[in-house]
């Protein structure tokens, strides 16, 4: 069976850091017969979510806030892997990556308020995180990968991965850190193979 693998770039700069490194990603999810697919939320319209005033979504789990995040509902109810990469912003995640965040709350409620099956795939969905950073600080990553782990979680995917680079700022400067381009590829390939062994494993 193909394992399908979303690529998810949220970063308000195109072609920055943590794209690169999730292009590598996508690389290496791919050389070992993934089929693959990125999604730039810079080319979405992702409106705010309203839910908390309108609890629109509570009775039945569907968003009527009519944009681009309605076909994401269902590619990421149906894909085996997300590579999600986004620059650090105020120690935590982009404005673009919060409302993806955000919108994903009918899917919170289908799942744990309303008890239905969410995932079209085959059980849980694994998670990538990939993120960068130009400051030092070891503690500059906690509040996005809490916020990105508790994401994942709503939507029945469970973090398998993460990459957390450092002392990267200006676009081009992990092009830098080869360490850290490989280890975008080794992933990639790694939880695309588990996820194909894993597969298998059930359909026997």
């Amino acid at each position: 069976m193909t394992i399908s693998v979303l690529g998810i770039a949220g970063s308000p700069r195109r072609d920055g850091n943590s794209e690169t490194l999730l292009d590598r990603a996508l690389d290496g999810a791919r050389s070992v017969g993934a089929e693959t697919e990125k999604l730039s939320l810079l080319d979405l319209r992702i409106s705010p979510c309203i839910c908390p005033q309108s609890e629109d979504c509570l009775p039945t789990g569907l968003c009527t806030v009519i944009d681009d995040m309605q076909r994401l509902y269902a590619r990421l109810r149906a894909v085996d892997v997300v590579f999600l990469a986004f620059p650090i912003t105020f120690r935590g995640v982009p404005t673009q990556t919060k409302a993806l965040f955000d919108r994903t709350q009918p899917l919170w409620v289908m799942r744990y308020k309303l008890g239905r099956t969410l995932r079209t795939a085959h059980g849980a969905g694994k998670g990538f995180i990939i993120a960068t950073a130009d400051r030092n600080d070891p503690h500059e990553f906690d509040g996005a990968l809490q916020a990105t782990r508790s994401w994942f979680v709503s939507f029945h995917f469970k973090e398998e991965a993460r990459l957390l680079v450092r002392g990267v700022d200006k676009r081009g400067d992990v092009l830098r850190r080869p360490d850290a381009l490989q280890e975008a590829y080794d992933v990639g390939a790694r939880l695309a193979t588990e996820s194909t062994s894993n597969v298998s494993h059930r359909e026997q």
